[in-house]
């Protein structure tokens, strides 16, 4: 069933982002080239709108059929994230300034958390650390997004990860039905942002694919379907690659809120001389070693500090090597 949901999502996904192409045009929804850009033309951009519409009327779909019983909090997150896909093309078309866009990420992460989360259920410390990570999950998916294919195509990574990983775990009809519908939307759009794109999802996609990751994360630790670890490894790319690089930059005392092209993903691009190929990277690494020990944390009792440690230092070397690189 939940398979079926998300066979509907992409061929939505399809068309809609088919259909919005040339109307990106029309309304110049138009990325132009910059000293920072990874991109040599103008591209369409914005693309992200016709990824969340899909996603709504899969879920409306859903809901519709009786198979699916979307509750309160899910509904609400459906509306927060209608609510940061408008934001987010708001800031492609307008960018919005950081002194507006920051709280704003507050606040709908607040919503979110509350909305979705008992708080009296939850150690003091903890809800305003979690606001706090929401926040930063959809500032750090728009600064992954830098080049073609890699934000969604990890999107449809972590997704389709927790899919299987909850299928094995016992998830809930719904929670199977969310990830189905994500890998769907996001595959469907990764066919117009793969190297070379033809589209970018802009802030309307990026800080879209944060909030969902961010909700299928609190949905598995909620419902107790997986340690935390298993979320934490599939993200760990984006996780470490932003980490490091804010806190290189803020040690050399260069401005965190300017933009640039320093994390790792965007040196290991211009090293290599393309885009697929750390596309290609990242699924292999991803497939080959960071989903087996996901995996091994949900069938196994092995201590979730030996899987971060597994995960994270190839990583490491990694970004040691690549924070060299110009």
């Amino acid at each position: 069933m939940a398979l079926s949901f998300g066979l509907v999502a992409l061929a939505l996904t399809l068309i809609a982002t088919a259909a919005y192409l040339p109307m990106a045009r029309r309304l110049r929804f138009l990325d132009a080239p910059n000293h920072r850009s990874a991109h040599e033309a103008v591209t369409p951009s914005s693309g992200g709108v016709a990824v969340v519409a899909a996603i709504a009327v899969t879920w409306a779909a859903a809901q519709l059929s009786g198979q699916i019983l979307w509750q309160a909090p899910e509904r609400l997150m459906l509306l927060l994230l209608i609510a940061v896909c408008a934001l987010g093309a708001w800031d492609d078309r307008r960018p919005v300034p950081v002194y507006l866009r920051l709280p704003l990420f507050f606040l709908l992460a607040g919503v979110a958390i509350g909305g979705y989360l008992d708080l009296e259920l939850l150690p003091f410390w903890l809800w305003p650390s979690l606001i706090l990570g929401l926040a930063w999950l959809l500032n750090l998916y728009n600064f992954m997004d830098g080049i073609d294919g890699f934000a969604a195509l990890q999107t449809v990574l972590v997704a389709g990860s927790m899919l299987a990983l909850g299928y094995l775990s016992g998830a809930s009809s719904e929670f199977l039905t969310l990830c189905a519908i994500i890998v769907g939307a996001y595959a469907g759009f990764l066919v117009f942002n793969w190297p070379p794109a033809k589209l970018f999802m802009g802030d309307a996609g990026s800080l879209s694919g944060g909030l969902l990751l961010g909700w299928l994360g609190l949905w598995a630790w909620r419902d107790g379907l997986m340690p935390p670890v298993v979320w934490c490894l599939l993200m760990s790319p984006f996780l470490l690659d932003t980490g490091i690089t804010l806190i290189a930059r803020a040690l050399r005392g260069e401005r965190l809120t300017e933009a640039h092209n320093g994390h790792c993903y965007q040196r290991l691009a211009r090293h290599w001389g393309s885009h697929r190929r750390v596309d290609y990277a990242l699924l292999l690494f991803q497939g080959l070693w960071l989903v087996p020990l996901a995996l091994i944390g949900v069938v196994s009792a092995l201590p979730q500090w030996t899987l971060m440690a597994l995960g994270l230092f190839p990583q490491l070397l990694l970004i040691a090597k690549l924070r060299r690189l110009a």
